[in-house]
């Protein structure tokens, strides 16, 4: 969690601020050298602070992005750094992944020692805007008269607290199921159906095993992440106070007791005690999954849409694709798929949860960088930057107008990516904009104690039921903790 700076009573005002990717709340920090906006009760956007500048304004924009997301998020600053005079970004990672990300921001709030802009995963928002050293987005929004009526619905939702915008910028994600179709072939599987539920993947896993000789055809990397997608496909809340949206307040989570969840976790324990699964520990930087996959191991594979430019390149021996991998498959001629995700059951089929990234812009910069952010951020909330970031970076776009970019949709129709993608796209589309994930403070460590609890039952084996108390536990702590310490 983020301790902020100053430990003032802005309760009230934290509460209004929550969310994860593009629109959040009404309250969250008015640090750094903002004050208040008599017309809205929000901290001022400066926007303005950039049109007297005589030399240019450094915008440093922390991130953890790789491979071709990296790429591509590099040649985008590029372009702005070109287009203008004002103001010169300078991409600056900070590790490989979204914790350590949040662990170095952590240990730089305390000393205000931030950047312009960071981009964090879409769990950040609530605890982000708690920190007090977040821009909400919805100030410069309202300053600049920012019209927002081309952004997805279902995201501004999901982002959104009290009709308050928190990230400047996002790119979404979702989720696929990857597959072989030459095992589906081997196994007398139509290649082209693909099964749409957690009942038709176990018999596509049994017929695979019985008959391609694949020991174990699913190959799943236990994270979380996966875990709340399927329930949130399945309208179930994870946390109490409508799952973490309604106007009271969260101090709980929604684990034991709840049925559907059990009957995923209990899924996930038979299919790995009858040999259809390889469960893989969702540790930091491992690519098991991947290479269970790339030497065909394995059949079947949930993952993530964002690695979809990356997975085609590493699955078909292309390049590394993925980050950090010096090698590329064994066998080249992988004939790889990707499908909708698979539901808990025929109500839940292709529905999901939002995901992706979100970039939030601090408050601690002068009046300069602030505006140097502002301006960055409606760069990459272009069209045409939000069609470069999915053709290159496999993220979904949030523009309605970018997906229908004639660029975008010569890459949905013709490239194997591309494709798999146009359905992550369609995904985001249908999920219930009443209904898009829940929303959490301790969000990080809401995941940590899933995610250990699920170890446990996978890799000790404990029993479903039990580790569903345990994460209950853990969870009610961290919340009760984090209501406590006052944001």
């Amino acid at each position: 969690m983020i301790r902020r700076p100053s430990r003032a009573p802005l309760k009230g005002l934290a509460v209004l601020a929550t969310a994860a990717v593009l629109l959040a709340a009404c309250g969250g920090g008015g640090g750094g050298s903002q004050t208040a906006d008599t017309t809205g009760g929000l901290p001022v956007c400066p926007v303005h602070a950039l049109d007297n500048v005589t030399s240019p304004v450094e915008l440093v924009v922390w991130h953890t992005q790789q491979a071709k997301s990296l790429s591509t998020m590099q040649e985008l600053a590029a372009k702005y750094n070109a287009s203008q005079t004002k103001v010169t970004v300078r991409l600056d990672a900070q590790g490989t992944s979204y914790p350590e990300l949040m662990r170095k921001f952590q240990s730089a709030v305390p000393s205000n020692q931030l950047p312009g802009l960071v981009m964090f995963d879409d769990t950040a928002t609530q605890t982000l805007a708690d920190s007090n050293v977040i821009t909400p987005a919805q100030s410069c929004i309202n300053a600049d008269n920012y019209d927002m009526s081309d952004f997805l619905q279902v995201a501004r939702n999901y982002y959104t607290i009290k009709d308050v915008v928190w990230p400047v910028s996002a790119n979404l994600g979702n989720v696929l199921l990857y597959y072989n179709k030459g095992h589906f072939r081997k196994a007398g599987l139509d290649p082209e159906k693909p099964p749409r539920t957690l009942a038709q993947l176990r018999e596509y896993a049994q017929k695979i095993k019985d008959s391609a000789g694949i020991a174990q055809p699913l190959v799943q990397e236990m994270s979380s992440w996966k875990t709340e997608f399927w329930m949130t496909g399945a309208h179930s809340a994870l946390v109490n106070n409508d799952n973490g949206r309604g106007s009271g307040q969260t101090d709980g989570a929604s684990l034991t007791g709840n049925d559907q969840l059990l009957g995923l976790w209990q899924w996930f324990v038979q299919m790995k005690n009858d040999g259809l699964m390889q469960a893989i520990p969702a540790t930091e930087g491992q690519i098991n999954q991947y290479l269970a996959m790339a030497n065909q191991q394995a059949s079947m594979l949930v993952d993530s849409s964002s690695a979809a430019t990356s997975v085609e390149s590493f699955l078909k021996g292309n390049g590394t694709g993925i980050a950090g991998v010096d090698q590329t498959p064994a066998d080249s001629t992988l004939d790889i798929g990707a499908s909708v995700f698979p539901g808990v059951d025929a109500s839940a089929d292709n529905k999901t949860q939002m995901g992706g990234a979100a970039w939030y812009l601090t408050n601690t910069g002068s009046p300069e960088v602030q505006a140097a952010a502002w301006d960055f951020a409606k760069f990459m909330n272009t069209p045409e930057s939000q069609a470069q970031m999915l053709i290159g970076g496999s993220y979904l776009p949030y523009r309605n107008s970018a997906a229908d970019l004639p660029e975008s949709q010569a890459f949905f129709g013709a490239s194997l990516s591309g494709k798999w993608l146009k359905i992550a796209y369609d995904q985001v589309k249908a999920i219930d904009p009443a209904f898009p994930g829940p929303l959490i403070g301790p969000y990080d460590e809401f995941r940590k104690a899933v995610a250990q609890a699920q170890d446990e039952m996978m890799f000790n084996g404990k029993d479903p039921q039990a580790a569903l108390d345990e994460a209950q536990a853990a969870a009610d702590a961290a919340t009760k903790r984090y209501n406590s310490e006052n944001f």
